[in-house]
């Protein structure tokens, strides 16, 4: 399970052990007491009987789809590729190749938290894989679909990608209290008034994605530098202003410094103040 706040490393366990992903609002509650079910499926695994456990998922996922109660069809579809990849050798590309299809097949109102397990789990082959990556060299020609056989570039690249494709649904992740996803996200030792829509858990997993160590090795340079000096790192107010000029638009610092400025702004007029100083103190 997630501890929150905390961020990327805590995600990747979190979201590989998921029981409930709760995805928005607008979704329908679950009419149906479909908790039979789930004690077999829970049986099976206790039998060691994943097979049998896939079998009873599918009822499940048929069943919540039709009803338009998507977040319990998502907690069936990901309880069903880990147990589906963990027959195939625990391995955790097969974990993303499984979920992109069901992504491919998922009703659109799914897709933004799809995406960021997507990434999350992308990030987690790439970090039970960091030692290949660190010894292949980057490649002139365009890579397939084949992770595996991927450059560093390129699967920083692809991780980058869907975290930006899971947040394009900004509108709808901060209408969507953290609390929608009790039951994956256990609390940790601070309220959820550091992280109160699963817009800012999303948003500061991209920041701590994108302020990792590995970027430095992704990329040729970085032209897009961070001055002492400047707006960066003075009041909060002359940040927001900020209009960072660059050329270099994949820049890992300056997506850093807009989703900053996006979660300062999106808290700014908060009666709470906790989650605005929060985000400032990060951003220093």
């Amino acid at each position: 399970m997630i501890r929150r706040p905390f961020l990327l490393a805590a995600g990747v366990a979190g979201l590989l052990a998921i029981t409930t992903y709760v995805v928005s609002q607008s979704f329908a509650e679950s009419k149906a007491d479909r908790s039979p079910q789930w004690k077999k499926v829970d049986e099976a695994i206790g039998k060691g009987l994943p097979k049998t456990a896939i079998q009873e998922l599918e009822p499940i996922i048929e069943a919540a789809m039709k009803a338009k109660e998507y977040p319990e069809a998502l907690r069936a579809i990901v309880r069903k590729i880990n147990l589906e990849s963990e027959i195939e050798g625990n391995k955790p590309e097969e974990r993303v190749l499984r979920l992109k299809a069901a992504i491919a097949k998922a009703p659109k109102e799914m897709h933004p938290i799809m995406d960021a397990v997507l990434a999350h789990w992308t990030w987690h082959y790439y970090e039970q894989n960091r030692w290949r990556f660190a010894q292949r060299t980057r490649t002139s020609a365009a890579a397939g679909d084949d992770m595996t056989a991927w450059d560093l570039p390129r699967i920083m690249a692809e991780i980058d990608r869907t975290f930006a494709k899971a947040l394009e649904s900004h509108k709808e992740l901060k209408a969507t209290p953290i609390s929608t996803w009790n039951g994956l996200v256990e609390k940790g030792t601070l309220p959820d008034s550091y992280r109160p829509t699963v817009y800012d858990f999303l948003a500061f997993d991209a920041v701590a994605f994108y302020a990792a160590a590995e970027q430095a090795g992704a990329k040729p340079q970085d032209s897009f530098e961070i001055e002492a000096d400047g707006p960066a790192l003075s009041a909060a107010a002359e940040f927001l202003k900020w209009d960072a000029k660059t050329t270099d638009l994949d820049s890992t610092n300056l997506k850093c410094v807009r989703l900053l400025q996006s979660l300062l702004a999106f808290h700014k007029d908060d009666a709470d103040r906790t989650a605005y100083l929060d985000a400032d103190l990060i951003r220093l």
